[in-house]
């Protein structure tokens, strides 16, 4: 009996910790009287700027002076075209994490000192790349198509009966399990 109460403690605790977490997570996203909601031209330009050159939108509407989440996302919802701007610099973002990689692997300046944190770092960068810009830094794949149908050379008289037309070499198959003596 001592033991399912201490489960059940546990659980209305974890319960109370993960509440009070998702209320503080709410809460920083919520906008500031500060923080501007009217979207103006300068106001989105400087957003997609400061996407472009690796800045996380996190960052960026921890600003006082930008736009909190759920209005940028507002906005992008309303509008294609500001979708496809917000789209187009991550893809410049996955450019900027290319140069951050080398510079970190370097020991440049975006480097810790410590090869696991680099490591790590240079890892989170290539996925993240790969993930914002397939077309450049995305992991290529080669699919390998191979037709398993049978080659059906129809008469003259059938063609055009809206059968489709398969052209190809007819190949001496034999049933699987049987030899020529037995046919």
């Amino acid at each position: 009996m001592g033991e399912r109460r201490s489960v059940k403690e546990a659980q209305v605790a974890l319960s109370v910790r993960s509440s009070e977490a998702s209320g503080e997570i709410v809460k920083a996203s919520k906008r500031t009287r500060k923080q501007p909601y009217k979207r103006t031209e300068k106001l989105i330009d400087t957003l997609w700027s400061r996407l472009a050159c690796g800045e996380s939108m996190i960052d960026i509407c921890r600003d006082p002076k930008m736009p909190a989440r759920q209005t940028i996302m507002k906005w992008m919802a309303e509008d294609d075209e500001l979708e496809k701007m917000i789209d187009d610099a991550y893809k410049w973002k996955a450019r900027y994490f290319g140069e951050a990689i080398l510079d970190v692997a370097e020991g440049g300046s975006l480097s810790t000192g410590d090869i696991r944190r680099d490591e790590l770092k240079v890892k989170a960068l290539m996925w993240l790349a790969g993930k914002y810009n397939r077309k450049v830094f995305g992991d290529s794949q080669q699919i390998e198509v191979t037709d398993t149908r049978p080659v059906i050379n129809l008469p003259a008289q059938f063609q055009g009966f809206g059968l489709p037309i398969i052209e190809g070499e007819i190949s001496d198959v034999e049933p699987e399990g049987q030899d020529e003596d037995q046919l």
